[in-house]
C-alpha cells in the first residue's frame, strides 16, 4: 500500500483520484469548463505521481506530491494551467501560513505565556484580560484580511505604516473623545433604558459626569476626557449655591418671601452683590456649596475608580 504524509504528520494512504481533482479543477479555472484534454491531463499527471511515489525511497509528504503535480503541468503546453495551479497552492500556503500563525498567537495570548501589559489597566494574567488579548488578535486579523486594500495590509505588516488601534479597526467606533459636556448636562441625554434630565446642582452634575464616563467608555475603545471640566461645573456651583442662599435666608435669617426667591436670577455668579446683601445667608450659601462640591468631586473618582 502507497502511503503519504500530512502536513499534520498523519500518514494516509495515497488517493490518485485527489491529485486527478486538483489537476481538474486548475483547468476549469483558467477555461470555464472541462475538456476531454484536461480529463486526460489529469489522468496522466496522476499516474506520474503515482510512478514517482512507488519508485521512491522514502513516503512522500504532500508538498512533495503537490511538486510532482507542478512538474506534470508544466511539461504539458498548457502552461496557463500551470501557473493557475501553482498560483491557487501559493495562495493556500499562504493562508495556511497565516492561520498557523494567527492560532499560536491566540494560544500565547489564552495560557498568559507572553503578557505584555501593553495597557496600564489590563492585567493581561488574569481571566478578562486573556480572553481581551485573543479577542483582540482575532478582531487584527479579521481587519488585515477583511477590511483594507493588500497594499494597505502589506505596508502595515513590513512596517511601513503603522494601523493605530489595529483591534478596533474593523468596527470604526471612536478612540481618545472629548465629551462635549457643556450640552449634554444642560440638555440632558438618553439612555436605551431611561431619558436623563438637565442637571440641576454641581452634585448631581458631577454624578452625571460618572456615569457619562462609564457609558461612553463601553461604547467605544481608547480613553474618554473632559477638556475643561471646571469651567462645565460653573452653571452649576452656581445653581447649588442660589439653592443653598435661599436655604440660608430661609432657617438662618428667618426670611420667607417666595416672590423675592424666584426674583434671584438662576445663573447669578456666586459674587453677585445682591447676594452679599445678606451676608449670614451669603457664608452659610459659600459654605455649604463648598462642601457640597468636595463632596461631589469625592464620589465622582469614587464612582469611576470603581
Amino acid at each position: 500500500m502507497l502511503l503519504i504524509i500530512k502536513r499534520d504528520g498523519s500518514v494516509v494512504e495515497f488517493d490518485k483520484s485527489k491529485i486527478e481533482r486538483a489537476v481538474l479543477a486548475a483547468f476549469e479555472d483558467v477555461d470555464g469548463q472541462i475538456s476531454q484534454y484536461a480529463e486526460t491531463k489529469a489522468t496522466n499527471i496522476a499516474e506520474y505521481v503515482e510512478e514517482q511515489a512507488e519508485a521512491s525511497d522514502h513516503e512522500l509528504n504532500v508538498e512533495e506530491i503537490q511538486d510532482l503535480v507542478e512538474n506534470g503541468l508544466m511539461s504539458c503546453k498548457r502552461k496557463d494551467v500551470a501557473r493557475a495551479y501553482i498560483q491557487y497552492r501559493y495562495e493556500r500556503n499562504r493562508v495556511r501560513e497565516h492561520n498557523t500563525q494567527f492560532m499560536q498567537e491566540v494560544a500565547r495570548k489564552l495560557d498568559a505565556s507572553d503578557v505584555q501589559n501593553q495597557n496600564a489597566n489590563v492585567d493581561e494574567h488574569s481571566f478578562g484580560g486573556r480572553m481581551g488579548e485573543a479577542n483582540r488578535a482575532l478582531t487584527k486579523k479579521f481587519a488585515l484580511d477583511y477590511c483594507m486594500s493588500e497594499m494597505s495590509r502589506n505596508n502595515h505588516l513590513n512596517n511601513y505604516i503603522y494601523i493605530h488601534d489595529l483591534d478596533s479597526y474593523a468596527v470604526g467606533m471612536h478612540n481618545c473623545l472629548t465629551i462635549p459636556f457643556d450640552d449634554i448636562l444642560a440638555k440632558g441625554f438618553n439612555t436605551r433604558q431611561t431619558d436623563v434630565r438637565p442637571a440641576n446642582s454641581v452634585n448631581t452634575a458631577f454624578q452625571l459626569v460618572a456615569v457619562i464616563f462609564q457609558l461612553q467608555s463601553l461604547q467605544q475603545f481608547g480613553g474618554v476626557s473632559a477638556s475643561h471640566i471646571d469651567w462645565t461645573m460653573v452653571p452649576y456651583v452656581r445653581k447649588s449655591f442660589r439653592k443653598h442662599y435661599i436655604d440660608g435666608l430661609k432657617y438662618i435669617e428667618n426670611y420667607d418671601n417666595e416672590d423675592y426667591f424666584n426674583h434671584i436670577p438662576k445663573d447669578a455668579g456666586i459674587e453677585d452683590e445682591e447676594y452679599k446683601s445678606r451676608p449670614r445667608a451669603y457664608q452659610y450659601a459659600m459654605d455649604m456649596t463648598k462642601k457640597e462640591i468636595h463632596q461631589a468631586v469625592e464620589g465622582m473618582y469614587h464612582n469611576l475608580k470603581n
